[in-house]
């Protein structure tokens, strides 16, 4: 009976794993494609720079040589923004859930300011002063330069910068997020109209830890078998 037993935990446990594991959303996450595979880059007209996977590796940003660090926990590869000029660069990826659940979400990144001062004033460099970094969720169809309230579903991190000094390192953030089901795009997005700005951008992640249907029928047809067998087991001892 104690053997049954132990092999119905046992059986369970591996059930209960695979039902909790995780998916990944998001493709690309970390670059290392070396390229934006997965990613929508929008440069608003008129800009003045770009956005561009980069080497990891410590050194100066490709347009205004300022300087960056790496990221100690990232791969080979990580995305930047920089400019010889005033403008404003979304990175954006879609994810599509198919019923309503709770996410989580992390990513890697820094922000540095060179010019000291923070101005929050939306994705449209041409309002000045303009000055800042921002991580949102967006509903699926949103403009990549939107700032209405009506398109943004949650904000991640700013409007801002950081502040630990330039260059700043990669600092990792984290959160869980509650959404239903539809499609949502990631938006790491920059603006800048006083002086240069970099985003570094690594390590993205969106999971979910919804058993897929399949599994949970898989689970259920498990428990089932071992409440049979355990059944079956008792009454062969008392007889």
């Amino acid at each position: 009976m104690m053997k049954m037993r132990c092999v119905a935990i046992a059986t369970i446990a591996m059930l209960a794993t695979t039902a909790a594991s995780a998916a990944e959303l998001i493709t690309n996450g970390g670059f290392e494609t070396g390229d934006y595979t997965g990613w929508t880059t929008s440069v608003q007209a008129g800009s003045g720079g770009s956005l561009q996977v980069i080497a990891n590796v410590a050194g100066g940003s490709p347009l205004s040589g300022s300087a960056f660090l790496a990221n100690t926990t990232g791969g080979n590869f990580f995305s930047i923004t920089d400019q010889t000029g005033p403008g404003s660069y979304s990175l954006t990826q879609s994810f599509t859930l198919a019923s309503a659940q709770t996410v989580n979400i992390s990513f890697d990144m820094f922000a540095n300011d060179q010019s000291g001062t923070i101005f929050a004033n939306g994705r449209d460099y041409n309002t000045s002063p303009n000055q800042n970094a921002v991580v949102d969720i967006l509903f699926g169809a949103a403009d990549p330069f939107t700032n209405a309230a009506i398109d943004i579903v949650s904000v991640l991190y700013g409007p801002g910068a950081d502040t630990a000094g330039n260059p700043n390192p990669f600092t990792s953030y984290s959160t869980t997020l509650s959404l239903a089901a539809g499609t949502y795009q990631i938006r790491f997005a920059q603006t800048d109209n006083q002086l240069f700005f970099q985003q570094g951008v690594d390590n993205v992640s969106i999971t979910n830890a919804v058993p897929e249907p399949m599994t949970w029928a898989l689970m259920v047809t498990g428990f089932g078998i071992v409440g049979g067998a355990m059944r079956r087991r008792s009454r062969a001892v008392a007889a």
